[in-house]
Protein backbone atom coordinates (compact mmCIF):
# COMPACT_ATOMS: atom_id res chain seq x y z
CA UNK A 1 0.00 0.00 0.00
CA UNK A 2 1.22 3.35 -0.93
CA UNK A 3 0.95 5.56 2.19
CA UNK A 4 1.26 8.85 -0.31
CA UNK A 5 0.64 9.56 -4.17
CA UNK A 6 3.78 8.58 -6.25
CA UNK A 7 4.68 7.86 -9.92
CA UNK A 8 3.54 4.70 -11.24
CA UNK A 9 3.67 3.04 -14.57
CA UNK A 10 0.84 0.88 -13.92
CA UNK A 11 -2.35 1.60 -16.38
CA UNK A 12 -4.44 3.47 -14.94
CA UNK A 13 -7.80 2.35 -13.33
CA UNK A 14 -10.93 4.45 -12.31
CA UNK A 15 -10.60 2.47 -8.81
CA UNK A 16 -10.63 3.54 -5.57
CA UNK A 17 -7.36 3.69 -3.62
CA UNK A 18 -6.14 4.59 -0.09
CA UNK A 19 -3.42 6.64 0.88
CA UNK A 20 -3.25 6.41 4.53
CA UNK A 21 -0.88 9.63 4.50
CA UNK A 22 -3.58 11.93 3.16
CA UNK A 23 -5.64 11.12 5.73
CA UNK A 24 -3.24 11.45 8.25
CA UNK A 25 -1.55 14.78 7.37
CA UNK A 26 -5.70 16.00 6.94
CA UNK A 27 -6.01 14.73 10.05
CA UNK A 28 -3.29 16.79 11.71
CA UNK A 29 -4.04 19.52 10.54
CA UNK A 30 -7.52 19.83 11.69
CA UNK A 31 -6.23 18.70 14.94
CA UNK A 32 -3.52 21.11 15.04
CA UNK A 33 -6.14 24.16 14.55
CA UNK A 34 -8.54 22.59 17.72
CA UNK A 35 -5.19 22.80 19.80
CA UNK A 36 -4.69 26.64 18.32
CA UNK A 37 -8.45 27.20 18.68
CA UNK A 38 -9.07 25.73 22.31
CA UNK A 39 -6.06 27.74 23.66
CA UNK A 40 -7.13 31.19 21.96
CA UNK A 41 -7.85 33.81 24.15
CA UNK A 42 -11.89 34.75 24.42
CA UNK A 43 -13.42 35.06 21.73
CA UNK A 44 -12.14 31.97 20.18
CA UNK A 45 -12.95 30.98 16.35
CA UNK A 46 -15.85 32.32 15.00
CA UNK A 47 -18.15 30.36 12.43
CA UNK A 48 -16.39 32.00 9.69
CA UNK A 49 -13.07 30.57 11.05
CA UNK A 50 -14.44 27.34 11.08
CA UNK A 51 -16.12 27.53 7.36
CA UNK A 52 -12.45 29.07 6.49
CA UNK A 53 -10.66 25.88 7.92
CA UNK A 54 -13.23 23.31 6.41
CA UNK A 55 -12.83 24.62 2.83
CA UNK A 56 -8.85 24.80 3.10
CA UNK A 57 -9.12 21.38 4.39
CA UNK A 58 -11.15 20.64 1.56
CA UNK A 59 -9.73 22.12 -1.09
CA UNK A 60 -5.94 20.43 -0.04
CA UNK A 61 -7.62 16.94 0.66
CA UNK A 62 -8.73 16.93 -3.08
CA UNK A 63 -5.47 18.04 -4.10
CA UNK A 64 -3.36 15.07 -2.69
CA UNK A 65 -5.91 12.47 -2.09
CA UNK A 66 -7.07 9.39 -4.91
CA UNK A 67 -8.19 10.57 -7.85
CA UNK A 68 -6.45 14.02 -8.01
CA UNK A 69 -3.29 13.37 -6.15
CA UNK A 70 -2.51 10.13 -8.11
CA UNK A 71 -3.52 11.55 -11.40
CA UNK A 72 -1.08 13.94 -10.63
CA UNK A 73 1.60 12.24 -9.11
CA UNK A 74 2.35 10.72 -12.91
CA UNK A 75 0.05 10.21 -15.13
CA UNK A 76 -1.53 14.42 -16.42
CA UNK A 77 0.49 17.00 -16.21
CA UNK A 78 -2.39 19.53 -16.14
CA UNK A 79 -3.77 17.78 -13.17
CA UNK A 80 -0.68 18.55 -11.08
CA UNK A 81 -1.21 22.39 -11.80
CA UNK A 82 -4.47 21.54 -10.97
CA UNK A 83 -2.81 20.46 -7.75
CA UNK A 84 -1.02 23.50 -7.15
CA UNK A 85 -3.57 26.03 -7.60
CA UNK A 86 -5.76 23.64 -4.96
CA UNK A 87 -3.26 24.02 -2.35
CA UNK A 88 -0.97 27.07 -3.20
CA UNK A 89 -3.41 29.67 -4.12
CA UNK A 90 -7.04 28.15 -2.93
CA UNK A 91 -5.74 26.38 0.48
CA UNK A 92 -3.36 28.13 1.96
CA UNK A 93 -5.12 31.86 2.27
CA UNK A 94 -8.17 29.95 3.54
CA UNK A 95 -5.51 28.24 6.33
CA UNK A 96 -4.76 31.85 7.32
CA UNK A 97 -8.26 33.41 7.38
CA UNK A 98 -9.12 30.00 9.63
CA UNK A 99 -6.34 31.71 12.46
CA UNK A 100 -8.03 34.02 15.00
CA UNK A 101 -6.54 37.07 14.91
CA UNK A 102 -6.27 37.23 18.75
CA UNK A 103 -4.33 33.82 18.55
CA UNK A 104 -1.82 36.28 15.38
CA UNK A 105 -1.44 39.09 17.93
CA UNK A 106 -0.67 36.91 20.82
CA UNK A 107 2.22 35.13 18.72
CA UNK A 108 3.08 38.49 17.83
CA UNK A 109 3.39 39.65 20.94
CA UNK A 110 6.57 37.36 22.06
CA UNK A 111 9.94 38.41 20.49
CA UNK A 112 10.51 35.73 18.40
CA UNK A 113 6.87 35.49 16.85
CA UNK A 114 7.14 39.33 16.49
CA UNK A 115 10.36 39.19 14.15
CA UNK A 116 8.92 36.12 11.96
CA UNK A 117 5.91 37.57 11.32
CA UNK A 118 6.64 41.13 10.14
CA UNK A 119 9.53 39.39 8.16
CA UNK A 120 6.83 37.15 6.30
CA UNK A 121 4.85 40.44 6.02
CA UNK A 122 7.02 42.04 3.96
CA UNK A 123 6.30 41.68 0.15
CA UNK A 124 9.67 41.27 -1.76
CA UNK A 125 10.10 38.58 0.83
CA UNK A 126 6.84 36.67 0.36
CA UNK A 127 7.03 36.86 -3.27
CA UNK A 128 11.19 35.41 -3.65
CA UNK A 129 9.91 32.54 -1.22
CA UNK A 130 6.48 31.95 -3.64
CA UNK A 131 8.61 31.98 -6.88
CA UNK A 132 11.58 30.65 -5.65
CA UNK A 133 9.52 27.42 -4.57
CA UNK A 134 6.88 27.94 -7.99
CA UNK A 135 9.96 27.99 -10.02
CA UNK A 136 12.12 24.80 -8.29
CA UNK A 137 8.96 22.36 -8.28
CA UNK A 138 8.62 22.77 -12.34
CA UNK A 139 11.97 22.05 -12.83
CA UNK A 140 12.61 19.13 -14.77
CA UNK A 141 15.00 17.79 -12.22
CA UNK A 142 12.23 17.74 -9.93
CA UNK A 143 9.37 16.49 -11.38
CA UNK A 144 11.31 13.65 -12.95
CA UNK A 145 13.16 13.02 -9.90
CA UNK A 146 12.13 13.60 -6.18
CA UNK A 147 8.89 14.08 -7.18
CA UNK A 148 8.90 10.29 -8.31
CA UNK A 149 8.55 9.14 -4.74
CA UNK A 150 6.58 9.22 -2.08
CA UNK A 151 8.48 10.96 -0.03
CA UNK A 152 9.67 13.80 -2.45
CA UNK A 153 5.92 13.85 -3.62
CA UNK A 154 5.04 14.88 -0.19
CA UNK A 155 8.05 17.50 -0.14
CA UNK A 156 6.55 18.85 -3.44
CA UNK A 157 3.24 19.62 -1.82
CA UNK A 158 4.36 20.46 1.34
CA UNK A 159 6.48 23.11 -0.30
CA UNK A 160 3.25 24.62 -2.45
CA UNK A 161 2.14 24.46 0.94
CA UNK A 162 4.67 26.68 2.32
CA UNK A 163 5.17 28.89 -0.66
CA UNK A 164 1.13 29.69 -0.73
CA UNK A 165 0.83 31.09 2.87
CA UNK A 166 3.90 33.25 2.25
CA UNK A 167 2.12 34.65 -0.71
CA UNK A 168 -0.73 35.14 1.10
CA UNK A 169 0.30 36.49 4.29
CA UNK A 170 1.19 40.34 3.36
CA UNK A 171 -2.13 40.65 2.37
CA UNK A 172 -3.97 38.85 4.94
CA UNK A 173 -1.96 39.37 8.29
CA UNK A 174 -3.46 41.96 10.38
CA UNK A 175 -3.24 45.67 10.96
CA UNK A 176 0.37 46.77 12.62
CA UNK A 177 1.87 43.26 11.79
CA UNK A 178 1.36 43.99 7.78
CA UNK A 179 3.58 46.24 6.24
CA UNK A 180 1.04 47.25 2.78
CA UNK A 181 -1.90 49.48 3.20
CA UNK A 182 -4.72 48.21 0.95
CA UNK A 183 -3.99 49.82 -2.18
CA UNK A 184 -0.22 48.48 -2.28
CA UNK A 185 -1.52 44.92 -1.45
CA UNK A 186 -3.85 45.20 -4.79
CA UNK A 187 -0.44 46.21 -6.63
CA UNK A 188 1.41 43.11 -4.63
CA UNK A 189 -1.02 40.95 -5.82
CA UNK A 190 -1.05 42.58 -9.62
CA UNK A 191 2.69 41.81 -9.53
CA UNK A 192 2.57 38.31 -8.01
CA UNK A 193 0.52 36.92 -11.29
CA UNK A 194 3.52 38.08 -13.51
CA UNK A 195 6.55 35.67 -12.66
CA UNK A 196 4.10 32.31 -12.69
CA UNK A 197 3.70 33.60 -16.69
CA UNK A 198 7.61 32.07 -17.44
CA UNK A 199 6.75 28.28 -16.74
CA UNK A 200 3.66 28.61 -17.39
CA UNK A 201 4.59 29.90 -21.34
CA UNK A 202 7.06 27.37 -21.12
CA UNK A 203 4.47 25.03 -20.59
CA UNK A 204 2.75 26.14 -23.12
CA UNK A 205 4.74 27.36 -25.95
CA UNK A 206 7.55 24.61 -25.84
CA UNK A 207 7.80 22.46 -28.84
CA UNK A 208 8.63 18.90 -27.06
CA UNK A 209 7.48 17.28 -23.74
CA UNK A 210 9.59 18.37 -20.52
CA UNK A 211 8.70 16.01 -18.20
CA UNK A 212 9.53 12.50 -18.78
CA UNK A 213 7.17 11.58 -16.19
CA UNK A 214 4.15 12.44 -18.23
CA UNK A 215 5.32 11.72 -21.66
CA UNK A 216 5.81 8.92 -20.93
CA UNK A 217 2.97 7.85 -18.85
CA UNK A 218 0.22 5.83 -19.33
CA UNK A 219 -2.78 7.12 -20.95
CA UNK A 220 -6.04 7.75 -18.56
CA UNK A 221 -8.79 6.28 -20.53
CA UNK A 222 -11.66 9.12 -21.06
CA UNK A 223 -8.56 11.55 -20.54
CA UNK A 224 -6.30 10.42 -23.33
CA UNK A 225 -4.52 13.68 -24.36
CA UNK A 226 -1.23 13.17 -26.24
CA UNK A 227 1.80 14.17 -24.00
CA UNK A 228 2.26 17.41 -25.26
CA UNK A 229 -1.20 18.75 -25.45
CA UNK A 230 -1.21 17.59 -21.86
CA UNK A 231 2.01 19.53 -21.37
CA UNK A 232 -0.29 22.87 -22.98
CA UNK A 233 -3.19 22.65 -20.85
CA UNK A 234 -0.69 22.20 -17.82
CA UNK A 235 0.27 26.04 -18.83
CA UNK A 236 -2.54 27.67 -19.76
CA UNK A 237 -4.53 26.29 -16.57
CA UNK A 238 -1.39 27.67 -14.36
CA UNK A 239 -2.49 31.55 -16.38
CA UNK A 240 -6.56 31.10 -17.39
CA UNK A 241 -7.17 29.84 -13.65
CA UNK A 242 -4.26 31.15 -11.87
CA UNK A 243 -4.64 34.45 -12.38
CA UNK A 244 -8.43 35.28 -11.64
CA UNK A 245 -7.99 33.76 -8.33
CA UNK A 246 -5.56 36.41 -7.70
CA UNK A 247 -7.58 39.04 -9.36
CA UNK A 248 -10.96 37.97 -7.41
CA UNK A 249 -8.42 38.85 -4.30
CA UNK A 250 -7.81 42.14 -5.92
CA UNK A 251 -11.32 43.14 -5.81
CA UNK A 252 -11.63 41.73 -2.56
CA UNK A 253 -9.41 44.13 -1.03
CA UNK A 254 -10.19 46.86 -3.08
CA UNK A 255 -14.22 46.48 -1.87
CA UNK A 256 -13.81 46.08 1.46
CA UNK A 257 -10.95 49.08 1.21
CA UNK A 258 -13.72 51.09 -0.05
CA UNK A 259 -16.32 49.89 2.18
CA UNK A 260 -14.09 50.97 5.31
CA UNK A 261 -13.38 54.62 3.80
CA UNK A 262 -17.14 55.30 3.03
CA UNK A 263 -17.92 53.95 6.46
CA UNK A 264 -15.24 56.52 7.75
CA UNK A 265 -16.25 59.43 5.51
CA UNK A 266 -19.79 58.60 6.74
CA UNK A 267 -18.77 58.68 10.40
CA UNK A 268 -19.89 61.72 12.19
CA UNK A 269 -16.89 64.25 12.98
CA UNK A 270 -16.69 65.63 16.18
CA UNK A 271 -17.63 69.40 16.89
CA UNK A 272 -15.21 72.19 18.14
CA UNK A 273 -17.08 75.13 20.17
Amino acid sequence: MNWWCSASDAAWRWEWQAYPGAWLAMGLLVAGYLRLWRGAPVPGPASSERFYLGAAVAAIWIAIDWPVGALGASYLSWVHTVQYLLISLIGAPLLLLAIPETVIRRASARQHGKGFLHLAAHPVFALAVFNVILFVTHLPLIVDGPMKSQLGNFAVDLAWLVGGLALWWPVIAPDGIGRISPPVKIGYLFVSTIPPTIPAAYLTFAKHPIYALYELAPRVPGMDVPAQVDQQLSGLIMKVIGDPILWLAMAIVFFRWARRERGEMSAPQPTTT
